[in-house]
């Protein structure tokens, strides 16, 4: 499969939002309150991301085959740390998991946060989700001092901190 990767555009929201609720509902179930992860819906999701695209308030990079777009990350500079990257979504099509698509994302930031002279890329990832975390930790994340929770309908969600220090 030949895959490459692009800057979004406002006209890939849709199918952005389309595989972010395809791939919530497969990298989510059973690690999460199914009401929860219905609660995004593919009209919310394509509000959201109309949004994000229209507003540049994060970078979104893509991944395409044969014109098709199958997978997506967004990141923005740190508010409160110079020279830090967070990543804030990665997510793929299910149906092209293990193909290689998530390293051709992560190479990608990367390439992009060392060229901006970026030290630090951090993000959030869901406690149990251990295929993420395994995920991440193969492209050399590793667990910071963070964390954040949510309470939905009495069950607490809590995302950790994960960091990669990026070398000049």
């Amino acid at each position: 499969m030949a895959f490459s990767v692009r800057k979004a555009r406002l006209s890939d929201a849709q199918e952005i939002a389309s595989i972010h609720v395809k791939s919530w509902d497969s990298a989510f179930e059973g690690l999460m309150p199914e009401r929860y992860i219905n609660s995004y819906t593919l009209e919310d999701r394509n509000s959201e991301w109309l949004k994000v695209l229209e507003s540049g308030s994060e970078s979104v990079i893509i991944v395409e085959n044969k014109s098709r777009l199958v997978g997506f990350l967004s990141y923005s500079e740190s508010e409160d740390s110079l020279g830090t990257l967070v990543l804030s979504k990665l997510y793929l099509c299910p149906s092209i998991y293990g193909k290689g698509v998530g390293y051709l994302l992560m190479k990608e930031l990367e390439s992009k946060a060392k060229a901006e002279g970026i030290e630090l890329i951090s993000l959030y990832v869901l406690d149990n989700n251990q295929a993420a975390i395994n995920f991440y930790s193969k492209h050399g994340f590793e667990f910071g001092d963070g964390c954040q929770s949510e309470e939905f309908e009495g069950e607490t969600i809590i995302d950790v901190l994960m960091e990669k220090r990026l070398l000049a």
